[in-house]
């Protein structure tokens, strides 16, 4: 049978194969049933629907040409849908992508086009996402912070509601961070255009009421098409920008072509962020998505799948694309039946881009700020606030200092921070983990645990047990924690480190250290239950033996019997220097 950590081993090692193998199967794969097929299809048509308007706001968000939007949710779901291993995922464009996109671009060379820039940073954010998924890097995962991310999520919650107060006012925002933009519209309330804010309000009431109508997924597209309709129909609606005033829309399906790499070095940074970012989000989803066949997912094949549609989406002029909570929603109440629903959806949207790319233009942006806002409301989760705040002082101080570093820094420092606050985090509760406890045996033959003394006794040998993770910032805290020999003399402390499977320069120095510390009183340290590589280097470590007298004793399988022998072993030597025995 494979456990947990067979499957982690065989992710880590053949990600690669198993996309090929998929790739392989996907081809030849048949649906099981016509109504497969047809359930399939219709839940592709209901998240095509859906992305229409989500691409567009996305587009806006980056601020380049919305029409960039849909190019992405065609190229997304169908390479995703074809390489996930999260059968019913859909890759398509995300708030939190187009906001992070936007940041990294906001500080470009003028020599550089905003376009040109944002096509290379989303091809390289590709490759570091598939080079991720064939190195096995998706295990790092687990060591990410629960409420770094809950402050970064909510961070890009409120940026992303405060990033289209421009769009829904028509004021130019001024500052250098979100939240400062927002306090210069806020300032200038006064000039909003009315017409602007009255048409963003129509589709914010339309996005919210339609959905829950017969209408359904069509209601959201419709959120869209009615304000946008009235700003034609309706004379002297002045103030009011359309997509078209963002750039021509073409009207063909785009044809592949590779970005320059004059802009490479200078959204490297901006590519890097934006790819953990995706990768991030998309981790969360695929959790959340079990296969309807049964069959497990495997992170490294997600990573790169969205790799692999990043790569496709740049190559067709799209907006990045990862792993999408409200599409993967979506398409699941669909009906969705296999990964041919995620295709179906790429495929569909092709169709869209060249059936009406004309009526593009017409879209009023207030509307699709408007979706952007609700869509930024919809990402809060107070849930998730709640555990984090009453998690304790140290969650609170890691989200809050992310989510602070969402809205006042660019991405890249926020993404930065977030990395360190985890890294601190994970050091700091693996050392405040750590405890020492006293093993005495009983009348009876139990074994009880105790506080360890304070000071060690003379001429007697104390049994100490370990729990907790003893690298680096943990094997310090055991260092605090060991019993001193302070006014003793002639006695041996046996240290039982079973479990302890590794052992780093940091803990060899600890107890090195702990070792000088009883020799100077004629004393003597055994190690207890060592296995696997710990054992090797402290039973060859040239630090430990000059720092005085101390025995390495290699764990069994029988629980138990190195500390026996160690015991033994101790309270012979000691004997021996008191004279009871010969030696």
């Amino acid at each position: 049978m494979t456990t947990p950590a067979d499957e982690d081993e065989v992710e880590a090692s053949q990600p690669g194969l198993d996309v090929l193998h998929e790739a392989v199967a996907v081809a030849r794969r048949r649906f099981r049933t016509r109504a497969d097929g047809r359930q399939d299809a219709l839940a592709g048509l209901n998240v095509a629907i859906a992305n229409v308007p989500d691409g567009l706001a996305n587009g806006a968000l980056v601020g380049v040409n919305p029409v960039f939007g849909l190019y992405a949710t065609m190229a997304g779901p169908l390479v995703g849908g074809l390489f996930s291993s999260t059968q019913l995922m859909v890759v398509s464009t995300t708030a939190a992508a187009s906001l992070t996109a936007a940041e990294a671009l906001s500080a470009l060379p003028s020599a550089i086009t905003r376009e040109e820039a944002l096509f290379v940073m989303v091809v390289i954010t590709g490759v570091v996402q598939v080079t991720a998924g064939f190195l096995g890097l998706s295990r790092l995962n687990r060591f990410v912070s629960y409420s770094v991310i809950t402050g970064f999520l909510t961070g890009i919650a409120v940026s992303l509601v405060l990033s289209q107060l421009p769009t829904i006012t028509g004021i130019e925002a001024s500052g250098g961070n979100r939240l400062m933009q927002a306090v210069s519209v806020v300032a200038r309330a006064p000039e909003a255009s009315p017409w602007s804010m009255a048409l963003a309000a129509l589709a914010l009431l339309l996005a919210i009421l339609l959905p829950r109508t017969p209408l359904g997924n069509a209601g959201r597209l419709l959120a869209v098409v009615i304000p946008s309709g009235l700003l034609l129909l309706v004379p002297g609606l002045e103030g009011v920008r359309t997509v078209a005033d963002l750039g021509g829309i073409s009207r063909n399906v785009p044809l592949p072509a590779i970005p320059r790499l004059a802009a490479a070095f200078d959204v490297l940074t901006g590519a890097l962020s934006l790819a953990v970012v995706v990768l991030v989000q998309g981790a969360g989803v695929s959790q959340s998505v079990p296969n309807p066949d049964g069959t497990p997912t495997r992170s490294s094949r997600d990573y790169i799948a969205q790799g692999a549609a990043n790569i496709v989406s740049g190559i067709f002029r799209g907006l990045p694309v990862g792993g999408s909570a409200s599409t993967t929603a979506l398409n699941v109440l669909s009906g969705a039946r296999s990964r041919w629903a995620a295709v179906f959806a790429g495929m569909w949207m092709a169709a869209f881009v060249v059936g009406i790319p004309s009526l593009v233009g017409y879209v009023a942006m207030p509307a699709l700020g408007a979706l952007l806002v609700l869509a930024g409301v919809s990402s809060f989760k107070p849930s998730d606030i709640a555990s984090v705040w009453f998690a304790g002082w140290d969650a609170r101080l890691a989200g809050g200092a992310t989510f602070l570093a969402t809205l006042t820094l660019p991405i890249q420092a926020a993404v930065g921070i977030g990395v360190v606050l985890s890294a601190l985090l994970y050091l700091r509760g693996s050392s405040a983990a750590v405890r020492v406890v006293q093993v005495v045996e009983l009348p009876d033959g139990r074994l009880e645990e105790r506080e360890p003394p304070a000071t060690l006794p003379s001429r007697q040998v104390t049994v100490l047990d370990v729990y907790g993770d003893l690298f680096y910032a943990g094997a310090r805290t055991l260092e605090e924690l060991l019993p001193r020999p302070h006014g003793s003399r002639q006695l041996a402390v046996v240290l039982r480190l079973r479990g302890q499977t590794a052992a780093g320069a940091t803990l060899v120095d600890v107890l090195a250290h702990y070792a000088e510390e009883l020799r100077k009183v004629n004393g003597r340290l055994y190690l207890a239950g060592v296995s696997g590589d710990a054992y090797l280097k402290l039973a060859a470590s040239t630090k430990l033996r000059l720092a005085g007298r101390v025995r390495v004793y290699e764990a069994t399988p029988i629980i138990g019997e190195a500390t026996l022998k160690a015991v033994a072993d101790a309270r012979a030597w000691i004997d021996r220097l008191e004279g009871h025995q010969p030696g």
